[in-house]
Parts: structure tokens; C-alpha cells; sequence
């Protein structure tokens, strides 16, 4: 006698098994995405499940072309490094910094319908605006407790700044100008949405957040970002730019106008004093070993002997290079610095192409793409964000739920144009 599971044809119970294989790995990637902003092993617990179910679901997995050979090149070149390494073992231990790596190729398999992409996208941005209203209000807090205790609020606010949800004012400071240029894109770009006050509340709140985390290397990649859409909007409003900085720092207390000073302050801010001992000293250790490094997580350990006898050392922290390019170099050897440039040149070469597509949501996510990148490299002249695993895994969810959504917008056009040809 047959049970009703017998009944039913298999190719059609081997179909409902792929759906729903489908649908856990697109909600568990986009579980992952929104809770990046909160907890970064919540995050990776969900990636991993992602990673899992699409393995499972046995589907052809698929990746941007032009993305494929600088990114092999760059995890073969870093696994090169580790294993030609002076003490190989020390270096095994950061092979999972590749982990979040694999975070475009899942998002880019598992969300693929433009209504879940808006969904994933909407959720980032809501979890930012919380993240930010948290981070405003640490700030606040901070103001009244040290005016209450009678202390200079800068003098000890530079020592903890707001974090958000993160451990570190840096990541979280990261994490919001990646969502903020998002915003700026859809608000310079797309009409619909251009007059919702919703959208600039969002836009608002996040950018109070920005200004709270105190981190100028953030706040100078937001304006990189910024600068690049303005200009794709309309390049004579570029001027209204720096108008917008001056009224702001007019506006700012005190405190932040401080802040803002003191990105050219070379004669007493300790921080900015350390980056040119950082960067000579990184020079000398890519003139040692050109081509393979010194071994991820090795820098730390050898500052010291690479850096120029005739150099200061001023108070900071010098655990790695504070430089994207630098550390990577520095690390893995300059052909893996090519490989990492290669792969960054190929999504603005691509974000910056769908800017002239003719659909008006491609063109907006392009931009966003576009500024995304460029504030993420321009943040990372400062700071190795590269290495900050929040924030790498937030830009590459973005990036990669854009370049879904032009895979998306691609299939649509060409399915209209074969039913009209048909």
C-alpha cells in the first residue's frame, strides 16, 4: 500500500525541499544582516547557518565575474603569507578573519528577489536608526554625568566615546556612515521616497549618531561619500558642501568644534601625532618582505624592531598600522595589497556603470554602492576598518544586496524583452 509520500512524485518533494532550503538560507542571511548592528556573534551564528543551508540545498552557487579573481587571488595570496610566514602558527589563528568574506557570496545566492532585497535593506536601516538613537544617548549621558561630576567633558569623553551597540566607537561610527550614505543615495535619487519625512528622520538620527562616536576618520569618509553623490546629483550644488560643514561646525558645542580641530592638530593630539611613526615604520616592513609580509597579526609583535630608531613613539595604541593599504602590505606582502585594490576597483567600476541605468531604483542603489565604497576606502586611510569584522561584514551585506538587486533587475529586463521578441 503506498503512504500519500509514495504518491507524490519525487522530482516535485525534491523541488519543495530546494524552496525551502531557499527560504531558510534568504531569512537566516537576513537575520544575520540586521543583527550585525547588535552582536557580531549572533551575526556570524546566523551566516554560518546560511552558509550551511545553502550547501545543502545542492544549488549552483553563483558570483560577480570580475569579483571572482581578485578575491581567490587575495584569500590564496593571504594563505600564502601565513604559511611563508617567519612563525606560521601565530598567523593561523586570523585565516578566520577570511570568514566574513563569505558574506557576499551568500546574500548575493540567497536573497535574490528585489521585494526580500527591500525588506533586508529596510530592516539594516531600522537597526542603524536604533543604534544610533543608542549611541546619540550615550553621548548625551556622558554630557550630564561629567557636568554633573564637574569634570571637562572633552578631556575625558575622547577616553569612551559612544560605541552604540558595539564594543568599540569606531565600529560603530563605521557601521553608520555605511548606512548613512544608503540613505543619502535614496534620498538624492529616488523620488518616491525623496518627501517621506520617515526617510529623513532616518537620515537625521543616523547622522546625530556619526557626530556623537567623535570619529574623524569616519566623518571624513562621510564626506567623501557625500561629496561623490552631490555630485552625481547635481555637480554645481557641489559648493553647498562645505557651506553644510561650516553651518554645522557653527552650530556644534563647543566639544565638537574641538573635535573637528583637531584633525589637523599635529602638536598635541597624541592620535594624530602616532599615524605618520605608523606609517614609515609600516614602509620599512614592506621594504623587508615585498612580497609575502610578515604574517597576519604579526605587526603588533614586530613594531618595534621595524620602526625608525629616530622616530618618537607617542602615546597610542599600536596594534596594527591604522591604514588599510599599509597593513595589508605590511602583513601579506604587496601583491595581496593588488589583489585587495583589484577587487575594490572592480564594485566602483560596476556600481559606478548602473548610476546610468534606466531603472530609477538600479541607479539609486548604484550611487549608494559607489559612495559606500569610497567611504569605506577613504575611512580606512585612518583606521584598518578592513579588519574590523562588524563593519566588513555590514559593507560587504550592502554591497552584495546591490549587486543582487542588479542580477534581479538584469533577469527582468531580459524575461521582457524575450516575451516581446516571443
Amino acid at each position: 500500500m503506498n503512504t500519500p509520500a509514495d504518491s507524490v512524485p519525487h522530482n516535485t518533494l525534491d523541488a519543495s525541499s530546494a524552496n525551502r532550503m531557499d527560504t531558510a538560507a534568504m531569512l537566516l542571511s537576513m537575520g544575520s544582516a540586521a543583527s550585525i548592528l547588535f552582536s557580531i556573534a549572533v551575526s556570524q551564528i546566523l551566516l554560518g547557518g546560511a552558509i550551511l543551508t545553502l550547501l545543502l540545498s545542492r544549488r549552483r552557487l553563483t558570483f560577480p565575474a570580475r569579483l571572482g579573481l581578485p578575491l581567490i587571488g587575495f584569500v590564496f595570496w593571504t594563505m600564502l603569507s601565513v604559511v611563508l610566514a617567519p612563525d606560521p602558527v601565530s598567523g593561523v589563528a586570523n585565516l578566520k578573519k577570511l570568514f566574513p568574506l563569505l558574506i557576499f557570496v551568500v546574500v548575493y545566492n540567497s536573497v535574490r528577489e528585489q521585494d526580500h532585497l527591500l525588506r533586508l535593506l529596510k530592516g539594516v536601516i531600522g537597526t542603524t536608526v536604533l543604534a544610533g538613537l543608542f549611541g546619540f544617548g550615550q553621548f548625551a549621558y556622558a554630557y550630564w554625568n561629567l557636568s554633573r561630576q564637574g569634570k571637562p567633558f572633552y578631556e575625558n569623553y575622547v577616553l569612551h566615546q559612544a560605541s552604540g551597540f558595539m564594543s568599540h566607537w569606531l565600529t560603530f561610527g563605521a557601521q553608520l556612515m555605511l548606512v548613512f550614505l544608503l540613505i543619502s543615495s535614496i534620498l538624492f535619487f529616488f523620488r518616491p521616497l525623496r518627501f517621506q519625512p520617515i526617510w529623513w528622520t532616518c537620515f537625521v538620527l543616523i547622522g546625530l549618531g556619526i557626530l556623537a562616536s567623535f570619529a574623524r576618520g569616519i566623518w571624513v569618509g562621510a564626506f567623501f561619500g557625500a561629496a561623490y553623490l552631490l555630485a552625481r546629483y547635481r555637480l554645481k550644488l557641489l559648493w553647498l558642501l562645505p557651506v553644510l560643514l561650516i553651518f554645522i561646525y557653527l552650530i556644534s558645542p563647543s566639544s565638537m568644534k574641538r573635535r573637528a580641530e583637531s584633525l589637523i592638530d599635529l602638536r598635541t593630539d597624541s592620535s594624530n601625532q602616532s599615524r605618520p611613526v605608523m606609517f614609515l615604520t609600516g614602509i620599512e616592513m614592506i621594504r623587508s618582505h615585498p612580497f609575502f609580509g610578515l604574517g597576519p597579526g604579526r605587526v603588533e609583535v614586530e613594531f618595534l624592531h621595524y620602526k625608525p630608531a629616530s622616530l618618537p613613539l607617542p602615546h597610542a595604541w599600536y596594534g596594527h598600522l591604522h591604514n588599510n593599504y599599509t597593513q595589508i602590505a605590511a602583513e601579506r606582502g604587496l601583491p595581496c595589497l593588488f589583489f585587495f585594490l583589484w577587487f575594490f576597483f572592480e564594485i566602483l567600476r560596476a556600481t559606478f556603470s548602473w548610476g546610468k541605468a534606466s531603472s530609477a531604483e538600479l541607479r539609486t542603489f548604484g550611487h549608494a554602492a559607489f559612495a559606500i565604497t569610497v567611504g569605506f576606502l577613504v575611512a580606512g586611510l585612518f583606521e584598518f576598518n578592513f579588519g574590523d569584522s562588524e563593519v566588513l561584514m555590514l559593507y560587504l551585506f550592502l554591497v552584495g544586496a546591490i549587486f543582487s538587486w542588479a542580477q534581479a533587475d538584469r533577469s527582468a529586463v531580459y524575461s521582457e524583452q524575450h516575451q516581446a521578441t516571443g
